[in-house]
């Protein structure tokens, strides 16, 4: 049995590929930048995911049972900044990807998608909403319109189910970008200081990589045809100040800590949320650990992967 991974060089992607792999399960991941790492233990193929063509061949050569679409412009600040990351990363390797499955067979396709497509709301954001989300940042948009178009997938291939994952932010080892990681990384370059974009109160789920995937595993292997949208995610949030908290913990250190006077932490932020997670709850998953075990448990997966 074989799966295939787009985008799989990402932290989400190199997480499950060792999932994947350590099932047993043949892998294959498409990135387009090389495997530095050395450490993926299936197939690697560098190669673009905004080409039809090429993903059209790769997934009649791999005949995958699930394919991943993982792939993404990650760093949200940045596209807000140059929107063609998020319209080439994000959204045009869909598209690339809707054609390929119109051409070739997979059994299932499992979308990455994410809470930035509901925008900025008092409400907890729940895939079981009436109205339509309002994405604030053009990664919320491109997300959103990604799964618009797998969407339109299904009048051309009925019989493929396709499961869109919505999830807040994700932590854990071998991390590339976050809150988690960024402090981590700078609290190690200067134990004694820690400078915090925002007020500190930002206040968001968070969820653990592993748990994350066990979702993925969950809802997606009694997945029937057409598409499936659901929530993963704890159940509270932590805010940036509990962060803050939980990684000085993880190092053992006190440094002096300054914040701004924003409660944004960046063009494109949404400063708070809460996540509805009723629908995944009552199809009979549960995320165990809460947003505070999961910022330290990813904190003390960085520090035991920069001590060994």
């Amino acid at each position: 049995m074989g799966d295939l991974i787009i985008g799989g060089s990402g932290f989400v992607g190199r997480n499950l590929a060792r999932r994947l792999t350590a099932q047993g399960r043949e892998v294959t991941v498409i990135d387009r930048i090389p495997d530095s790492t050395g450490t993926f233990a299936g197939r690697y193929i560098q190669g673009d995911a905004q080409d039809a063509q090429f993903l059209t061949e790769i997934i009649g050569h791999v005949h995958p049972d699930d394919v991943y679409h993982l792939a993404a412009n990650s760093d949200i600040s940045a596209g807000v900044v140059d929107a063609s990351l998020d319209f080439g990363d994000t959204l045009m390797t869909t598209a690339a990807l809707r054609y390929a499955l119109s051409q070739v067979h997979a059994h299932r396709l499992i979308f990455a998608s994410s809470s930035a497509v509901y925008g900025i709301s008092e409400l907890p954001l729940s895939e079981e909403s009436k109205g339509a989300p309002a994405p604030v940042s053009w990664y919320g948009k491109a997300k959103l319109a990604s799964e618009y178009i797998l969407e339109s997938l299904t009048a051309e291939r009925p019989d493929l189910p396709i499961l869109v994952i919505r999830f807040p932010n994700v932590v854990g080892p071998l991390a590339t970008h976050g809150v988690v990681f960024d402090f981590v990384r700078r609290l190690r370059a200067n134990p004694g200081q820690l400078d915090v974009l925002g007020d500190g109160n930002q206040t968001k789920p968070y969820v653990h990589v592993a748990e994350l995937i066990d979702g993925i595993s969950y809802f997606s292997s009694e997945l029937p045809p057409g598409l499936k949208r659901v929530n993963i995610g704890p159940v509270d949030e932590i805010d940036v100040k509990g962060i803050v908290q939980e990684v000085t913990g993880a190092l053992g250190l006190d440094p002096t800590v300054t914040y701004q006077d924003s409660p944004f932490g960046w063009v494109g932020d949404v400063p708070r949320y809460s996540f509805d997670t009723s629908l995944m709850q009552r199809e009979g998953f549960a995320i165990d650990t809460t947003s505070r075990q999961a910022v330290r448990r990813a904190a003390e997966d960085m520090v035991a992967e920069l001590t060994t």
